[in-house]
């Protein structure tokens, strides 16, 4: 069995792409998923003015290992559990949801937020099937998009809804990232 990655410090596609999206959305606290480096999750987001989190972990060895090496001195609630626990109603809250499978197990979490987020998840099912569910689980259809190339190749999908920003890039395998703007 593959080693789980331990940390996103030398993923410098990931870095850019987050940049590059969380520059769209203006919030006061996240609710996320930390992801594989805690520490560097939270100084990032920090140094973007946030000063309080509500993290969600599933696996309750690594939610403890993630608890044990917490250096922020924000106020963090870390959760053992689904993030479909968290209230997607929260206001000037950035959902950042790092989710890194593919949309086909996902759909339930699609579905539930509704505004702020960016979702990212891997794409190695294709990159039609990945649109396609995403938009399916959330009940929207697509009726317009723009491709751009600058600054950051990416796509914006029109629905009745609204706008989302989508963007790919490879980390350790082909990942995208749906954001509602």
């Amino acid at each position: 069995m593959a080693e789980r990655k331990k940390t996103y410090i030398n993923s410098s596609n990931k870095h850019a792409v987050r940049e590059f999206l969380i520059q769209r959305f203006q919030f006061e606290s996240v609710v996320g998923l930390a992801g594989p480096d805690i520490n560097e999750y939270l100084t990032y987001l920090e140094s973007k003015g946030c000063k309080q989190f509500e993290i969600y972990e599933n696996n309750s060895q690594v939610a403890l290992q993630q608890l044990s090496k917490i250096r922020s001195k924000s106020k963090i609630a870390l959760i053992c559990g689904d993030i479909l626990k968290a209230n997607p109603d929260k206001e000037n809250v950035l959902f950042d949801l790092d989710f890194c499978a593919s949309v086909r197990f996902l759909t339930d979490h699609i579905a539930k937020f509704k505004k702020n987020f960016i979702m990212t998840f891997s794409y190695r099912i294709g990159l039609k099937e990945t649109i396609d569910t995403f938009f399916k689980a959330r009940k929207e259809k697509v009726i317009g998009s723009v491709d751009y190339s600058s600054p950051t190749p990416h796509t914006i999908y029109k629905t009745k809804q609204g706008n989302y920003l989508f963007i790919k890039y490879w980390d350790t395998s082909a990942m995208c990232c749906f954001a509602k703007i």
